[in-house]
């Protein structure tokens, strides 16, 4: 989504389809949002607050975080997004406004969604009939709420796949955090066995903390001993640019998986990944991607949102940095420069709580 196709930019494009009350009020202020106004140059600047539509609400931003997967891709310029654009897509907040065609959330619901862009701002509209949004439990912390668009993103990768006679060991190639957060819904799914590989130490160390049972660093396979990484039933590939020399490491991850089984495809690294066409057909393997049903989102996100709330799956190990807005870009240029060196980092506002 464009400025250009964006409210914050024409308040007055959706006022005959706005509701009267406190969102008018807005309408004459501004507010601060990071805009990317071409590729590889964020600004923060001065916007105009956005107006909803009829068929949206407005949400007060308290927390975001960073992406560390898709945010670089798209800051260093991606077809499916134009610019210039707020930027940012993982965030939660309070609904403050909302049109009168929307009727299942209501004016103060603490809310989390998948997927709108525009969330590097003090306010955003949602669309709530294009997304899957819920109502945040008391149990989920501020600073947490935010990480549960990550969550919800991330468990697509087994909505399709729940453990089955022949599908009851996984791995899980990537542990950013997808991967960190794909180990607890396996392991509250039911998989017996989950097997992670990272090329850091200090997520496979989370990663076994967060219930993986094996971990392994990829660069085994360049000293030969791929060989003693048992065979899973479906695999998940989670890994952003491959890093290493020689045979690409999604190869080497075909090779782990049983004849018949499954792999996924999830995520979206800048340069794409490779792997043999050979391995791939050889042993017969079977290819999807993620889930992308909305209604099935929904449905399933509502199971995630309770595993989250009573602790199956824990956000807060995943949380290494905590910063106000103001500071997004020196934090997000450390991402770029060393991935390695945080997980979620969450932002909000000074005058926040």
């Amino acid at each position: 989504m464009s400025l250009a196709e964006c409210p914050c930019y024409n308040p007055d494009k959706n006022s005959s389809k706005t509701v009267k009350g406190k969102v008018k009020a807005m309408i004459s202020r501004t507010m601060k949002a990071w805009i990317l106004t071409e590729p590889e140059n964020l600004e923060l600047k001065e916007v105009s607050v956005p107006v909803p539509a009829e068929n949206q609400v407005l949400v007060k931003i308290d927390r975001a975080c960073i992406c560390n997967g898709s945010d670089p891709g798209i800051y260093h310029g991606h077809e499916a997004y134009q610019t210039p654009l707020i930027f940012g897509h993982e965030a939660s907040g309070r609904i403050v406004e909302k049109g009168t065609a929307v009727t299942q959330f209501d004016v103060g619901d603490r809310v989390c969604w998948w997927f709108e862009a525009g969330a590097f701002a003090e306010y955003q509209t949602v669309t709530p009939e294009r997304v899957a949004m819920f109502t945040v439990p008391e149990a989920i912390t501020p600073d947490q709420a935010p990480v549960m668009e990550l969550v919800l993103a991330a468990c697509r990768a087994l909505m399709k796949f729940p453990p089955a006679d022949g599908r009851k060991k996984l791995s899980i190639c990537g542990l950013g955090p997808s991967g960190l957060v794909l180990i607890q819904y396996a392991r509250a799914l039911g998989y017996e066995t989950i097997i992670g590989w990272d090329l850091y130490e200090s997520r496979r160390s989370l990663g076994k903390q967060l219930g993986a049972d094996l971990v392994y660093d990829p660069r085994m396979i360049l000293e030969g001993k791929a060989g003693e990484i048992p065979e899973s039933d479906i695999g998940v590939i989670m890994m952003g640019d491959d890093l290493l020399p020689g045979e690409p490491t999604a190869t080497a991850f075909l090779r782990t998986i049983r004849v018949g089984g499954q792999l996924v495809s999830y995520g979206h690294p800048e340069r794409g990944f490779r792997f043999s066409p050979y391995v791939f057909q050889s042993r017969d393997l079977k290819m999807e991607g993620p889930e992308q049903d909305m209604v099935k989102i929904r449905q399933k996100g509502e199971e995630v949102v309770q595993m989250a709330a009573d602790g199956r799956i824990r956000i807060e190990p995943l949380i290494t940095h905590r910063i106000d807005f103001e500071a997004f870009l020196p934090a997000f240029e450390s991402i770029l420069a060393h991935p390695e060196a945080q997980i979620k980092v969450i932002m909000k506002w000074r005058n926040e709580q």
